[in-house]
């Protein structure tokens, strides 16, 4: 496949149920569960000319009964109004930020030659180290089949419990039944890759890769705090693109939305991205609505204030180590 192509959009809604998530920085507070209608939209550079045209007669088309229709990844040019009244709905636009990819349409030489001089230099100094503790080689270990997951997913989450995301707002990989069948039917269809790296035969970090029309969608990543000085998050993100460059088999791969220097490093490419709800009128939604924008504003500003007198940093770890010990 080639990152090219452009198929055909088929553009239909998901019954699924949407948590609105109230935090405080990166510290979860709560989240509201909400019933609606979700379509996601594929990666920016998939997108045929007529996108916008489609998804504005699809949005005029949908039931006036849904409480809500959701639309993720929503490339926008410019920012908009949080909230606004949109055809008789209550529109609020969140996560309004870039969302990052790689081409992966060439080889990982080329690829590698689209990084900056000092990115390369990095990443290879990086791999360089972790492979001189462990006899000069990167032991990394790809899953694919449906009979390696269960092994995959213990292992990963021998990793996972470790982690600062499972503590302190649930962001590792998932343990529950659920999931584990969920990778399962994944694997049997081809469409998933799981990494792990591995130090002294004990793994220390894992990658969480589903797959969906050639796109590979950067799920969960997690490391082994205590090896963080040996940056394994980077050594096993590099060693599963250079498979996946190899593969020949998919077209981008999709880092999700949100900056981090993970992203900002590996990536290509990035577009203005968003999330959009559209609210049935009610007292109850504009309630949540607004409370969701009043605590996010908050948030921000503290943020914004904290890194004015050099404490962001210190807070985030004392909320993290708060969570830790609850």
């Amino acid at each position: 496949m080639t990152s090219s192509t452009i198929q055909p959009l088929t553009l239909d809604w998901t019954e699924t149920e949407t948590h609105l998530r109230y935090s405080l920085s990166d510290y979860s507070l709560f989240s509201l569960r909400l019933v609606g209608r979700t379509y996601a939209v594929p990666i920016a550079p998939l997108l045929p000319a007529t996108f916008k045209a489609d998804l504005e007669e699809f949005l005029r088309s949908a039931p006036g009964n849904v409480p809500l229709l959701c639309i993720r990844n929503l490339p926008i040019e410019q920012h908009v109004p949080r909230l606004q009244s949109v055809g008789g709905r209550l529109q609020y636009t969140l996560n309004q930020c870039y969302q990052y990819y790689a081409d992966l349409g060439g080889n990982f030489d080329q690829y590698l030659a689209s990084l900056s001089t000092k990115t390369r230099s990095t990443l290879k100094r990086k791999i360089k180290k972790f492979a001189s503790l462990s006899g000069g080689n990167v032991d990394w270990r790809v899953y694919t089949a449906a009979d390696q997951m269960p092994e995959y997913h213990r292992l990963a989450r021998e990793v996972a419990a470790k982690t600062y995301q499972e503590r302190l707002f649930n962001g590792a990989i998932p343990g529950d039944e659920r999931f584990r069948a969920q990778i399962s039917n994944l694997a049997a269809a081809n469409l998933i890759r799981g990494y792990l790296l591995f130090l002294n035969g004990a793994p220390i970090a894992y990658l969480h890769l589903p797959i969906q029309d050639g796109v590979v969608e950067y799920a969960y990543l997690g490391y082994d705090p205590a090896h963080a000085e040996v940056s394994p998050g980077s050594v096993l993100l590099y060693s599963a693109l250079q498979d996946l460059f190899a593969a020949q088999q998919f077209s981008y791969f999709d880092f999700s939305y949100g900056a981090g220097q993970t992203k900002e490093v590996f990536s290509t490419a990035k577009y203005l991205r968003a999330d959009v709800f559209y609210f049935a009128t009610s007292l109850k939604h504009y309630v949540a609505a607004y409370s969701h924008m009043a605590l996010d504003s908050t948030s921000s500003m503290l943020g914004r204030t904290l890194e004015r007198i050099n404490l962001h940093t210190a807070v985030k770890r004392l909320l993290r180590r708060t969570r830790a010990a609850a």
